[in-house]
This record gives C-alpha cells, structure tokens and sequence, in this order.
C-alpha cells in the first residue's frame, strides 16, 4: 500500500489532480487560510506543508527546516503554527472536492446503493477520553470511504454530518438509532437498515399503540422474522406527530449460541464493574440482531436485510486501515486548531491513496 511519503514524492500529479477538482488558491483565500503569502507563495504550497505535518509524521520544526532547504517555503516553526492553525476551514473544503469527486453520480432508479455509515473517535496525548469524532461513509461497490466529517467529539454520531442522497440505502450501527435519523434519511428519500437495542427507540404498530419488542422474539427456531411497525407516532401523541412517523420492518435474527453466550458474559462484567445487575431483558435480547429498514420486502426480504447488515465489518476493517495504516489515531497536536489541521491533512492523503490504489486495481479492494 503507497504511504503518504510516498504520496508527496509525486507532489506535482497530485497538485494537478486537485487543480482540476477545485481552484486552491481562491479557496484558501475563501476560508481565510493564505491572505498573505508571506513565506508561502501559493495554496498548494500550504497543502504541501500540511500534509508533511500531518500524515508525513515531521514535527513543525522539521517541516519548517525542509520546506527551507527543498524551496517549498520559507518560515521558522513558529510561523508554521500559525499557518496550519488557521488552515482548518481550507484543508475541509479540499477534502470535501476530493470526496465529492470520489462519490460519484446519484444512484440510478431501481438500484440498491449501499452506504456504509459509521463514526470512530480520537483521543490527543494523555487525554482520558474522546477529543475528536470522525463520521464516515463507505460505499463497499466503490471499496472507499465516499463521505469523511471531523468534529469535536461531543457532537453525537448522526446522518446530517455525512452526505445523504436519493435512492441511498445507509446501513447504521445502534448508535445512529434515533428517530432524527430516521426521518433524515427519508426526507432525503434514502432508506435505512438500522441496529436496534430494545430501549432505543419507541416502536408503535400500526393501530399507535405500543409495540411489545421483548414479546416478539421468537422462542424457538432460526428463522428471521419481522413485523410491520411504526417508529414515533404512538396514540397519544398529536396529530402532526403521528402523521410524522416513520413507517418501517422491524427484523429479528436469532444470534449463534456462542455469540450470545460471549455477549451475555460481556454484559454481566459490566454490569458487575459498575456494581449493578444485568437487567434481564437486556440478556434476553443478546441472543438476537434487531434490525429497522424502510427497504420494502419486494426491495429486499428479511433474510437479505440481515446478510446487507452482515457488510458493516468493511467499514470498521477501513477504520483499522486509517488508524493503524494512516496513523489516523496518533494525534501528535494538542492545540484544537491545530489538531483539526493534522487530522484533515491524514484525511486527504487517505482518500487520494484510496483513489490511486482504485485506479490502479480492477476491482476495488
């Protein structure tokens, strides 16, 4: 697999790419990043310095020293800082040309366009927690990430922070079960296959009264089943409420005995780490994958909405691959201006190396 290095060995293939997506020198002006060319004497100079930063792993000293002696620019450490912290804005609308350029056409009429879509999260040296929220979509038929947002790690993992279109079917772990996704994706007129917890949302049938979730899974045998339910919309909420919820197959797949056995322990040390029991129903519903899609079953029956589930494993294997491969999750900046810089710059370089290694494969990965 080519590394950044590699990547800024061929500078000028990748500045022609670029120039033919976007003007870089108007957005950078645009978003405040070069008002004065001091030092820098051009946008893609200033990517340039970026991407050494950030996926060629220099400090901003050796930036500074080899941008000096290769010609690319001409300032100390200190004046880097101060490029690449207000670079932040410039370095997004780079990567959202080269995504959008990535993406493609719409899906066309009668096609399944599956999209992978999921968030990962980055901590900065010594912190206890989460600092930085990557929302990400993947498209397995392109084998690329074709959507890539950084935010700050408070900002909930949610589908108005990647792009949405008609005619998507966006497959989502349990994080993103909420009815505002939900509704998102279908004002969008894309549909969704999304995994359930049996307290994550309200589910109603098709009268409004509640539905019994626990009461549906199957006591026996490994058939899939599904049930026609609504989510939000109950009989005691107003008019415009019910008219606003969403239509959709609730569908439940039994889970190898193993794998429910593994979870179940997993869910009773937690339990017993935090000094609480396990509630019953949440081992009871171990044992299944729960599924809502808006897909019709002429669109896809209950057993394919199980096994196009079953394909998340791509973008969580693409997350690896960006953190282990890319040093995505060695954040080396503390600064939030300017950690917002490194982490853009590890993007960009992962998304033109996916589309060189595309362009260079028949088929994609």
């Amino acid at each position: 697999m080519p590394s950044a290095p590699a990547l800024l060995d061929r500078w000028p293939s990748v500045v022609n790419h670029l120039s033919s997506l976007m003007d870089l020198d108007v957005s950078a002006r645009e978003h405040r990043a070069l008002l004065r060319k001091r030092g820098v004497r051009s946008a893609s100079d200033l990517l340039h310095l970026a991407l050494l930063y950030g996926p060629g792993r220099l400090s901003l000293r050796a930036v500074a020293s080899f941008a000096t002696e290769a010609g690319i620019a001409e300032l100390c450490d200190v004046s880097l800082l101060d490029r690449l912290r207000n670079a932040g804005d410039y370095l997004a609308d780079v990567l959202d040309h080269l995504l959008a350029h990535s993406r493609g056409d719409a899906p066309s009429a009668g096609r399944l366009a599956l999209n992978l879509v999921d968030g990962s999260t980055v901590s900065v040296p010594g912190s206890d927690g989460s600092d930085w929220r990557l929302h990400a979509r993947y498209e397995p038929a392109r084998g690329r990430f074709t959507d890539l947002t950084i935010t700050e790690a408070h900002t909930a993992e949610a589908l108005s922070c990647v792009a949405v279109r008609p005619g998507d079917v966006l497959v989502q772990d349990r994080g993103y079960a909420r009815v505002r996704n939900f509704t998102h994706a279908r004002a969008n007129r894309a549909d969704f296959i999304t995994r359930i917890g049996w307290r994550s949302v309200n589910l109603f049938d098709m009268s409004g009264q509640r539905f019994d979730l626990i009461g549906a899974l199957p006591e026996s045998g490994d058939a899939v089943v599904e049930h026609t339910v609504r989510i939000g919309g109950g009989s005691g909420d107003r008019s415009a409420a019910r008219a606003a919820a969403v239509p959709a197959r609730l569908i439940i797949a039994r889970k190898p005995a193993e794998a429910t056995e593994r979870q179940q322990i997993r869910l009773r040390r937690k339990a017993s780490r935090k000094g609480q029991s396990t509630d019953p129903r949440t081992l009871r519903t171990a044992g299944f994958m729960m599924l809502l899609t808006s897909l019709s079953p002429e669109q896809a029956t209950a057993a394919e909405v199980v096994r196009l589930y079953r394909m998340r494993w791509q973008i969580e294997l693409a997350f690896k691959r960006l953190k282990s491969l890319g040093g995505f999750a060695d954040l080396a900046a503390h600064d939030p201006r300017l950690a917002r810089s490194w982490l853009l710059a590890h993007l960009i370089a992962a998304v033109l190396i996916e589309a060189s290694l595309s362009e260079a494969l028949d088929f994609p990965p």
